[in-house]
């Protein structure tokens, strides 16, 4: 049923960057198929949740000093304080919708014509404690590797395994969970979000999208999220 989960951090970034972060390239804004299409400027996440697209992040996975167009590339803040602030725009993305580029037009090699990508794309650190989040829930799951999963393009709908969880009841953790998967919108987790942790890690995996398989990096804190439905049992 529907109840809140502590998402672990570094490779739980992946529901964002699948979930959300695909939802805010022009290649889907610009053709009106993102439920983000029309949101710039809104609230579309709690006022806890920061997220960027880093190009120039040291050490990361996804930077490189020039996108496949040529232009520099740059930090772009996504969500500031819970709202839109961003798209993820390319040159073709940035004709179509008048909207800045952000030196984010990528691809495999030349085989593929460049598209707006995600480079190193994450939710920003905070101030809340593991323990704390653990604490403030009643019964809910603790889910600390996240597995594979499917999301559907546009609306960001997604389910997702939960490799490694916990059953958390009166604030503490009780039993592993077995086959748990967690069901819910991207757009919707990012409303849910109340807690942000202090933790933040980064993880690094290939990206498949129109313009081929290019690196890049997710990542998070731990964060808790308030409802989520989670499917499978204990």
């Amino acid at each position: 049923g529907q109840m809140p989960v502590v998402l672990a951090n570094k490779f739980g970034g992946v529901i964002f960057h699948e979930a959300c972060g695909h939802l805010l390239e022009t290649t889907s804004v610009a053709k009106k198929a993102s439920v983000f299409h029309d949101q710039l400027g809104e609230m579309i996440a709690s006022e806890c949740v920061n997220a960027v697209d880093e190009g120039v992040s040291v050490n990361a996975w996804g930077s490189l000093n020039l996108d496949d167009e040529g232009m520099q590339t740059q930090n772009t803040q996504l969500i500031k304080n819970g709202k839109l602030e961003r798209f993820i725009v390319d040159k073709m993305g940035a004709m179509q919708t008048g909207y800045e580029r952000t030196g984010s037009g990528r691809r495999q090699n030349y085989r593929f014509a460049p598209a707006s990508r995600m480079r190193n794309t994450y939710i920003q650190g905070g101030t809340d404690s593991v323990d704390d989040m653990i604490a403030s829930i009643d019964k809910g799951i603790y889910a600390s590797h996240m597995g594979g999963g499917s999301v559907q393009p546009g609306t960001g709908e997604f389910n997702f395994a939960v490799v490694e969880g916990y059953y958390v009841e009166n604030g503490k953790i009780q039993y592993p969970v077995k086959s748990a998967t967690l069901i819910s919108t991207g757009p919707e987790v990012l409303k849910q979000i109340s807690m942000v942790g202090s933790d933040f890690a980064m993880a690094c995996g290939m990206c498949g999208s129109v313009s081929g398989s290019i690196p890049a990096s997710v990542g998070q804190p731990t964060i808790k999220v308030d409802k989520i439905l989670v499917g499978g049992n204990a």
